[in-house]
């Protein structure tokens, strides 16, 4: 495997990756939370997560970074997070922050998938 093969592949891994977490945080977090902004997140993620390993959609996970990014920005600014416990605040706060690497990466691994002509896996 050439080292462009490596670089392409990394890419892929590392935004796949930052899904896979942000799939256990918030499954994690709407077990332990009373909140339903939770399970909302899990269900988009699981889906950009389906896109990502049948579709290479990697569109999706800089969609889906940028709407997490503001969501939790904007819970933030408008609602603090004086209410919230420990474990939710590593949880808000992995949400805040894994979006701004999750759409970096999906944007790499979109432009190289773009650039091999490899848009679709074959089923």
């Amino acid at each position: 495997m050439s080292t462009k093969e490596n670089k392409r592949s990394s890419n892929k891994i590392i935004a796949i990756s930052i899904l896979i977490v942000l799939v256990i945080v918030n499954a994690t977090w709407m077990i332990i939370s009373k909140y339903p902004g939770s399970l909302m997140a899990l269900i988009f993620y699981v889906f950009v997560a389906f896109l990502f390993w049948r579709k290479n959609d990697f569109r999706a996970g800089i969609i889906m970074g940028i709407i997490g990014l503001i969501i939790h920005v904007c819970e933030l600014l408008l609602q603090g997070i004086a209410d919230l416990g420990r474990l939710e605040l590593v949880f808000f706060f992995a949400n805040l922050i894994l979006p701004i690497p999750l759409i970096y990466f999906s944007y790499r691994a979109y432009k190289e998938v773009r650039d091999t002509g490899d848009s679709f896996n074959k089923i």
